[in-house]
């Protein structure tokens, strides 16, 4: 009886302290009333290397993280009687005091630093600058390739401390230095546009903390000048040719027919020629895109008109009286409806009907997520 009791008094004790214990809950949209505010400055020296058929681009940037910390600044006054510091000097003193450290969360390996330097100001401000290469990934929409646009994102997220010590306010974002001529974004691209998103997130290694997070957005459109003469020019060539043999030689003549079908037989074997010549320029997804449907487009009427020429020719061969000049007028003028129906089609597919989704979404647990406008602001080195 005695160890009964005894049995069920724990079982109660251990219920109870399972129901008192503390819960995990989704600190998104957590008090950071107190947090330290750090300004995030972020320039990009250079874009290159967009690889569209693995999602991935490059990056060449600099960042500048200040905070206020006046008794650091007092500290490293008088223990060094200087203002810039590098090297081994900045690791000690960034592992002896409170300094934010960040994270590049959609890149696909660590980041390599250049360099670093810390400054302190008069002011109490506190200054480190990094410059480092990145490899970023992207969620790449290319439906409307070789035209639209690519939404390329660079996360900044804190690492260590949550967002109730400390909030990454963005405060600058350039491309460039302001030097004429200067060419950011390396290949087949513009700069369409720019801005910040701030939010927070929280990651699997610590699920219930949530951090600082600064999503810089730049939107990037596809100069389509070089793709159109390397793939839009030629198929419209093959277009109009085969269209043409279609339309002017007719059948009626037995000498016509060489020219004809060996004319479509010529494109056709074209087509696939430059469809294989530019593989390595036309990025491979497991979607159609406005490319690829114009080269099928290209390959289906050209052999639509191969078939129906050797098939009107037969009609000939066989009955010259017959219903071959029918058949032939009556292909002949539908023929261009049909090429004129299925462009429509995939102009209509790739850039009307489909419904685009935005890249970015804010979450619906109360995370803040505003779009950020940044002011014009010289990075300070």
């Amino acid at each position: 009886m005695k160890k009964l009791v005894l049995y069920l008094g724990g079982l109660f004790i251990f219920c109870a302290s399972a129901f008192a214990g503390p819960t995990h809950h989704n600190k998104l949209g957590a008090d950071k009333s107190d947090a330290r505010p750090v300004e995030v400055m972020l320039l990009i020296d250079r874009i290159y290397n967009v690889d569209l058929s693995n999602s991935t681009y490059r990056v060449e940037a600099e960042i500048i993280l200040d905070w206020q910390d006046p008794a650091l600044v007092e500290r490293l006054k008088k223990q060094y009687q200087e203002t810039t510091f590098t090297g081994s000097k900045l690791d000690k003193i960034l592992d002896d005091t409170w300094h934010p450290k960040f994270i590049i969360s959609n890149e696909i390996m660590p980041r390599i630093t250049d360099f670093r330097t810390l400054k302190t100001f008069d002011d109490g401000t506190v200054e480190v600058f990094e410059k480092f290469v990145a490899k970023i990934a992207f969620d790449a929409d290319i439906h409307e390739y070789p035209f639209g646009d690519l939404d390329l994102t660079l996360d900044i997220s804190a690492f260590t401390h949550e967002v109730h010590e400390m909030v990454f306010t963005p405060t600058s974002f350039e491309f460039g230095h302001g030097q004429e001529e200067e060419q950011v974004v390396k290949g087949p691209w513009l700069l369409k546009d720019k801005y910040v998103v701030e939010s927070q997130d929280h990651r699997l290694s610590s699920h219930t903390s949530v951090f600082s997070h600064n999503k810089f957005h730049f939107i990037l459109q596809h100069n389509y000048m070089d793709p159109a003469q390397k793939m839009l020019l030629p198929l419209a060539v093959v277009l109009v040719f085969s269209t043409v043999l279609n339309y002017f030689l007719t059948l009626k003549f037995s000498p016509n027919a060489d020219w004809r079908i060996g004319g479509q037989i010529t494109l056709f074997l074209t087509t696939l020629a430059v469809r294989f010549s530019l593989s390595g320029q036309i990025p491979i997804t497991h979607y159609l895109k406005f490319v690829d449907e114009l080269f099928l487009i290209t390959t289906l009427v050209i052999g639509l008109n191969l078939i129906m020429s050797i098939v009107i020719q037969k009609l000939y061969v066989e009955n010259p009286n017959g219903c071959a000049s029918s058949v032939e007028s009556i292909y002949k003028f539908s023929q261009p409806l049909i090429l004129v129906a299925l462009l429509c089609w995939s102009i209509y597919s790739t850039f009307y009907a489909r419904t685009i989704s935005t890249t970015y979404h804010c979450q619906d647990n109360g995370a803040a997520c505003v779009n950020v406008s940044i002011p014009k602001r010289d990075i300070r080195k």
